[in-house]
């Protein structure tokens, strides 16, 4: 949870297919994420597949296209409705074009997607990649397709090899996908099935295809990142693939995306001491500060381990970046629950917090939970974390002011006259465009923060880095 719709950007030239693609006309494909770090680069495997299998061309959104592919998600239920509008506005302006609703609200909710008259196809997760099957059938005349499958219990990581994250400074990578916790309020295991992991050779290849593409940057995302190795055989532990990919691009930087409280290990702090090159940043998948919540949520870690892990992470290094996820509202939730939340976030350093409500989602164990939260008490409890949350993103921004760190220089982000950067420790920073023209995104740099206003950081120097 987090991470807000993004929209690919069009590639600057048509997207040349290999020589092994099919035969055709040149495809037109409009492509838009919602959702986490995972859609996003499924979205760009779709890419690489469908380019495989034919010469495509990659437009906006709102272009005219022979099809629009929408990979979707399903934490809440804003984003399924979110989901659904785009599929009918895409339809709308261009009738003509093939609308196909992909990801993880297609593989829970199938029949409910094929139902809506604008959408021509419902891809799911476990079918997707798998886009020399599906695509014929939705380009041709044989009705709506339905391409869904249940995940079998031996499921086995398989996702294309991705060669850029498009409109993107940064490049995402997954390396797991799935989920056996189960938590009562989530459908990801659902949506995305069970946990398995990315075998080191072939993450290897992929960070060498984006390393190669010119990022210096790379973000290493899952499901259950935490639990990435546990099932590959022999087991590769999430710090042993750290160590070996540091080891083998030693121009590249990486970034992890969530992990849980109680995989916040002293192995894993103890490469964050050893290499400047692992960003000083860890976004915790906390949920709740009050062990019951915790319990009734079935998450696998109490309020006294989040706690630890934390300050043990903020102790690592100064400014050490610390963001988490709360959900509010949670049944039952009391006010003596509530308070302990709320203490815990104003004890702990954190440098950002995810405030969100809780959203039933049929086919889980919470959503027939009794103590359901009245709406105006959860809108109360959500103003005073989010409150609690700027004051503790203000105090982090103000101890930056006047430190130098290294940042990578944004693709998005801009205002006239400034562009934005994002430092090692996860802040964004605005550097004049004057000192950063020639700079493309995915630069490394070293700013200089000189001042913070207007809810800003602002820097006062940027340095371009070679090495």
């Amino acid at each position: 949870m987090g991470d807000h719709l993004q929209q690919l950007a069009p590639l600057a030239a048509p997207l040349a297919a290999p020589a092994e693609a099919g035969a055709g006309p040149r495809l037109r494909v409009a492509f838009r994420t919602l959702g986490c770090r995972l859609n996003q680069y499924d979205t760009e495997g779709l890419r690489a597949a469908m380019a495989r299998t034919r010469p495509i061309e990659v437009v906006g959104w709102d272009q005219p296209a022979d099809l629009y592919v929408l990979n979707s998600c399903t934490v809440t239920g804003s984003a399924d409705q979110e989901c659904r509008r785009l599929a009918r506005q895409a339809k709308r302006r261009h009738p003509a074009g093939k609308v196909v609703i992909a990801g993880c609200y297609a593989q829970t909710r199938p029949d409910e997607l094929a139902a809506i008259r604008e959408v021509d196809a419902v891809v799911g997760n476990a079918a997707k990649d798998d886009v020399a099957s599906w695509l014929p059938r939705v380009l041709g005349d044989s009705g709506r397709t339905l391409a869904v499958r249940e995940f079998a219990g031996d499921e086995v990581f398989d996702s294309p090899l991705i060669d850029a994250v498009s409109g993107r400074s940064r490049a995402f990578v997954k390396i797991q996908d799935g989920c056996n916790l189960r938590c009562t309020y989530c459908r990801i295991w659902q949506a995305r099935g069970p946990g398995r992991s990315r075998s080191l050779q072939d993450v290897l290849r992929q960070l060498d295809l984006l390393r190669a593409a010119g990022y210096r940057e790379a973000i290493l995302a899952g499901i259950h990142l935490g639990g990435y190795g546990r099932d590959l055989r022999p087991r590769v532990p999430l710090t042993a693939l750290l160590e070996t990919t540091l080891a083998a691009f030693p121009d590249l930087r990486l970034r992890l995306s969530s992990i849980h409280p109680n995989e916040v290990t002293p192995a894993l702090l103890e490469l964050f001491v050893r290499h400047r090159r692992l960003r000083p940043h860890l976004h915790i998948s906390l949920q709740s500060g009050s062990s019951s919540v915790l319990q009734r949520m079935k998450r696998p870690y109490r309020a006294a381990r989040a706690r630890q892990a934390v300050q043990a992470a903020a102790a690592v290094a100064p400014e050490f970046g610390l963001g988490a996820d709360l959900i509010v509202g949670f049944p039952g939730e009391t006010e003596q629950e509530f308070a302990e939340t709320r203490r815990l976030v104003a004890e702990l350093p954190f440098s950002y917090l995810h405030v969100f409500r809780f959203s039933p989602r049929a086919g889980t164990a919470a959503a027939a939970m009794p103590g359901r939260v009245h709406p105006e008490t959860v809108s109360r409890r959500s103003a005073e974390l989010r409150a609690l949350a700027e004051d503790r993103q203000t105090a982090f921004a103000d101890r930056l002011v006047g430190t130098v760190r290294e940042a990578v220089i944004e693709a998005e982000g801009s205002l006239p006259g400034w562009r934005q950067a994002t430092t090692d420790n996860y802040v964004g920073v605005m550097v004049p465009a004057g000192a950063a023209d020639d700079l493309p995104p995915g630069t490394l740099v070293d700013v200089t923060v000189g001042a913070r206003r207007d809810g800003r950081l602002w820097a006062a120097a940027v340095r371009r880095k070679h090495s």
